[in-house]
C-alpha cells in the first residue's frame, strides 16, 4: 500500500449497520467507501491488514490520488 503523508484508512460505521473501509487522499474532501462492508469493526480492522486490502487500496489509489 502506497499512502502519503496525510493519507490514510479509515473504518466507519455505515447507515446500513455494517463498518465500512474508506480512503482519505490528499486532495480529495471527501472519503472514497471502497466497497467493503463487514458485520463487526473488529473483522473490518483486520481485514484492513490483509494483501486484498492493500491491493484494492492501490487500485484506488490509481484512479483516485490527484
Amino acid at each position: 500500500m502506497s499512502l502519503l503523508d496525510g493519507e490514510e484508512i479509515k473504518i466507519q460505521k455505515k447507515p446500513n449497520g455494517k463498518w465500512g473501509i474508506f480512503l482519505k487522499l490528499n486532495g480529495n474532501d471527501d472519503l472514497i467507501d471502497i466497497g467493503r462492508e463487514l458485520k463487526t469493526e473488529e473483522m473490518a480492522e483486520g481485514w484492513v491488514d490483509t494483501t486484498e486490502c492493500n491491493n484494492l487500496v492501490d487500485q484506488f489509489i490509481t484512479k483516485y490520488r490527484k
